[in-house]
């Protein structure tokens, strides 16, 4: 496996981490800005990292 795979993996990885980190405090009532927060980096680690390094990694190869 190569490392740029590995960092995609732990990327999405982190990234479902922080999603279920903002469902468990919607479902716990916690702040708005604390939910909105981890979502927008869930959704940042789920989705522009894996695709950032899929275009370099196929822009370089």
């Amino acid at each position: 496996m190569s490392s740029v795979l590995i960092l995609t993996m732990a990327s999405v990885f982190i990234g479902f981490l922080f999603f279920g980190g903002a469902f468990a405090s919607f479902m716990y009532k916690k702040s708005a800005a604390l939910i909105w927060t981890l979502f927008a980096i869930a959704v940042v680690l789920i989705t522009v990292i894996p695709v950032f390094l899929a275009v370099f990694v196929a822009s370089t190869a």
